[in-house]
Parts: structure tokens; C-alpha cells; sequence
């Protein structure tokens, strides 16, 4: 009971949760839309808390003028009772004693929605045919909405709860990257660096935040139970982005990165940082000396009112009189939040202005099969007098011995 107890919203979470729903109501009301049925786990988690980690029933909140609820399996009935913050879940499916509406979701929106005509209100970048085609055969569809994006501008402002749950992801992928760097400079591998750093993070959960989940948004096929990750890779492979590190134990004159992403009561952070091992060529010296000043000149810029894509033209300058303007990045930022590459983008053409709430990543970064990559990845919070750093490892060279 004490471990029911620690994880049930607060009302204090229960409160922000309505006033998105709140919001959301309101942009249905300006694109003549009835009724809102949300399946994409991130905006699902967003309107209710509940995220039922493994979603081979897949969970739906719906919103219409005047009502709001999980629509779930029987089976997570308990799970979204206990730890969802919205005060009405209602289930289809059979399993146990547990009351359902109907067997099928479908129908079950049918019975709850009545006969309509509606305007229905779907994600278009996520809902597939198949979903709509049923929905089109139970329900007395007028016509669909794309509200994707509507749902994406509510997430650009935190509310206080979503900047803590960040605040904690800083800190915990501020370590990962920490001892990840530690162990390399101590001529661990890739892989070695990546463990190390991953039980740090997982220790400092299990010690002061695990009444927080650390699960990610899962798909009808697999389960993230545990988004604590750190990943490493070493030059001409940084040009990957993203991959598994390997058994390679980096040498002097490389370029090696530790990144780490965290997710914490469904909010995550990310941290990356270039490391040099040794001396490096004039090559990746440059690079890197440049990567530090662009960087600088963002940092420089950010308050209420900047625009996003100057900020990316800021740093292109720098690059550009660097003489690396053949190897420019198409964007040098993201937003961070449910997503791990969640809207907005720092790019050109992307004329959204910042405010308080918002929160990105900075990392103009270069990369090519010659050069490796170099970039470091912060994490900041767009505040009324300018920006608060949500990840803090140093910000300048970064150097070690390896092996």
C-alpha cells in the first residue's frame, strides 16, 4: 500500500493535467472539432499521466466539449486507476471481474459517443488507416481534423511539473555522461563506458527518485521499462548519431562521445559531450574550437522573443568563417520533453519565437567520415530573464588520456 500510496498523482499534478485538457477543449473549439481521440502514447501520457508501458492494447484519451477520459484494456484498468491523474477511466476488452463498455474499443466509443455526425479530431502523423477506417464504420463521422499539431503547441510550454521531472532528468544524465567520461579516461571501452555510466544513473534513481517511473513510450511490439541510457561512440561512427557502442577502446588522436538521454515520470533531458583523446589533428581541433564558439553565440542570444532560426543562423556563421561550410548541420537543436526529438527544431526557417516555458537542446555540431563529430549537447529552459541550464558537465574541452 505504501508503494501505491508513493506513486498516485498529486493533486497538484492532477490540477496541470486539467488545465491541459482545458486547452486542448479550447483549440477543438476553434477548429469545429467534437470530439478528440488520442492514441499516440506521449500525447495520451500528456492529458492523463498514465503511461501503460506496454501497449499491445493500445490506451486512448478522448476529449469532448464537456467530458475527458482514458479509454483503456481491462487489463490496465488497476495500473490507470492508481497512477493516472484524470478522474474517469473506462475500459473495453475482457479481463478478470473488471467492468467493461464493450469488447471492442471501437464499440466502445460508439456506446460513449453516441451517433453523432462529429468532427473527429485524430492524430494525423500517427493514426493509421486501419484505426480510421473503423472509427469511420462505428461512428457517424462528419469529417477528420488533424489536431497533431495543436496537441504539439500545447507541449511547447512546461507547466511547473514537467520542469521538475526535467530538472531530475539533467541531473541524472549529467552523471551517466560524467562517469562515462571517467571510465574512458581510466581506457575503458565504448561498451565499459556506456555500463559504467548507466548504473550511476540507475543507482541515483533507485536512491532518491524511484517513486518516478523511468519507462519510455512504447510500441504494440516491445516494452521500455528503463529509459536510463548512455550510449558512446568514436569517431568516423559518430556520423551515426545514434547506435550501440561497441567493444572499441578509444586511443590518442581520437574524437569519442558519450550521450545519454533519461526519462523521469515520462520527461527526459539529453546531455552529449566530445571528448578528445590525447592530441587530435588541426582538423578536429578547429572543428572543435569552432563547435565551442557557436555554442557561445547561442547562448548569447537565448531570452523571450529570440526566434528560433536565428539562432541557428548565428551559429552557421561561426561556422562558416571556420571554413567548414560544406559540412553544415541542418538543424543545431530540438526540443526535449515526452519526446526525445520533440518539436520545435533549431533551424533555418523555423520562425517560432522562445518563451518561458520552453525547453531545447543546443548543439551545433560538425560531423563528417573524416572529422568524426564534435558537439556537445545542453539541455536549457527558456525563463522570463533568459535561460536556465538544465544540464551542467563542463562546457569547454574536454580532455583525457585513454589508453
Amino acid at each position: 500500500m505504501d508503494v501505491l500510496e508513493e506513486k498516485r498523482s498529486t493533486p497538484e499534478l492532477r490540477g496541470y493535467v486539467r488545465q491541459r485538457i482545458h486547452r486542448m477543449r479550447q483549440a477543438m473549439n476553434r477548429r469545429g472539432v467534437d470530439v478528440t481521440i488520442m492514441t499516440r502514447p506521449e500525447n495520451v501520457f500528456y492529458f492523463s499521466n498514465f503511461n501503460p508501458i506496454i501497449i499491445s492494447h493500445v490506451p486512448y484519451f478522448i476529449i469532448t466539449g464537456d467530458d475527458a477520459f482514458l479509454l483503456v484494456h481491462s487489463i490496465r484498468h488497476d495500473h490507470a486507476i492508481n497512477e493516472g491523474a484524470v478522474d474517469k477511466v473506462l475500459c473495453y476488452g475482457k479481463w478478470g471481474a473488471t467492468q467493461a463498455v464493450a469488447m471492442d474499443a471501437a464499440d466502445a466509443m460508439r456506446e460513449l459517443l453516441g451517433g453523432g455526425p462529429l468532427t473527429l479530431g485524430v492524430e494525423g502523423d500517427y493514426a493509421n488507416m486501419n484505426f480510421l477506417e473503423n472509427l469511420r464504420n462505428k461512428l457517424n463521422v462528419r469529417a477528420c481534423v488533424d489536431i497533431s499539431q495543436d496537441a504539439m503547441d500545447l507541449r511547447l510550454i512546461k507547466d511547473p511539473y514537467e520542469i521538475q521531472m526535467c530538472r531530475i532528468s539533467g541531473e541524472l544524465v549529467d552523471l551517466g555522461v560524467t562517469r562515462a567520461i571517467e571510465a574512458l579516461n581510466g581506457g575503458a571501452s565504448e561498451a565499459q563506458a556506456a555500463t559504467e555510466g548507466q548504473y550511476a544513473m540507475r543507482q541515483r534513481w533507485q536512491e532518491r527518485y524511484q517513486q518516478y517511473e523511468v519507462s519510455g513510450f512504447s510500441n504494440s511490439e516491445t516494452a521500455d521499462i528503463d529509459s536510463l541510457v548512455v550510449w558512446c561512440m568514436s569517431n568516423e561512427r559518430l556520423t551515426y548519431g545514434c547506435d550501440c557502442p561497441t567493444s572499441y577502446v578509444p586511443v590518442p588522436g581520437d574524437l569519442t562521445m558519450p550521450m545519454s538521454w533519461a526519462r523521469v515520470g515520462g520527461y527526459n533531458v539529453e546531455n552529449e559531450r566530445t571528448v578528445m583523446v590525447g592530441q587530435v589533428n588541426g582538423q578536429r581541433a578547429s572543428a572543435y574550437d569552432a563547435m565551442l564558439r557557436a555554442r557561445d553565440r547561442i547562448f548569447s542570444m537565448i531570452r523571450p522573443g529570440a526566434v528560433f532560426e536565428d539562432l541557428y543562423l548565428a551559429a552557421m556563421e561561426v561556422y562558416q568563417d571556420a571554413g567548414f561550410g560544406d559540412i553544415l548541420p541542418g538543424r543545431c537543436g530540438h526540443g526535449m520533453g515526452l519526446s526525445s526529438h520533440e518539436f520545435p527544431s533549431v533551424t533555418k526557417g523555423s520562425k517560432l519565437a522562445l518563451a518561458p516555458g520552453m525547453i531545447f537542446t543546443v548543439e551545433p555540431g560538425l560531423m563528417s567520415v573524416q572529422l568524426g563529430a564534435v558537439r556537445h549537447s545542453d539541455t536549457v529552459l527558456v525563463t522570463d530573464a533568459g535561460f536556465e541550464f538544465l544540464t551542467n558537465s563542463p562546457r569547454d574541452q574536454i580532455i583525457i588520456k585513454g589508453k
